[in-house]
């Protein structure tokens, strides 16, 4: 829903816009409360730092960045997500965030390894 409100914002309909980020602020919030299969879930903590970046509140971003960094594996779709997501245009430069960005590509690296030599054991 944070990118409907991400369009909505981007085409001058702030209150819109408001709407649909606080919708997916309680979303996330609400699947972390429930807790169930955390490690299925991490992604929320992604979602929630491009609404508090995008909302200027760079401690609360990069706490969920740190929780979401946790992950230990990353699809080529979050790498490419993370490097290029508009909600992070403001902190994209930062150390912090370009080292998060360097972790998410390593662990993508690795399970592209992983799986590499699996297919290769498979004989494919």
């Amino acid at each position: 829903m944070h990118r409907v409100g991400y369009v909505y914002w981007q085409n001058g309909y702030k209150e819109k816009a408001d709407y649909y980020f606080n919708k997916q602020l309680e979303f996330c919030n609400e699947i972390i409360e429930v807790g169930r299969k955390p490690h299925q879930n991490i992604d929320v903590y992604y979602y929630l730092a491009g609404i508090y970046i995008f909302r200027g509140d760079k401690e609360k971003a990069y706490e969920n960045l740190r929780i979401f960094n946790q992950k230990q594996r990353f699809g080529i779709w979050m790498v490419t997500l993370i490097k290029n997501d508009p909600l992070f245009d403001s902190i994209r430069d930062e150390p912090e965030f370009q080292q998060i960005v360097r972790d998410v590509e390593a662990k993508y690296q690795a399970e592209h390894e992983r799986v590499r030599k699996w297919l290769e054991e498979q004989g494919m």
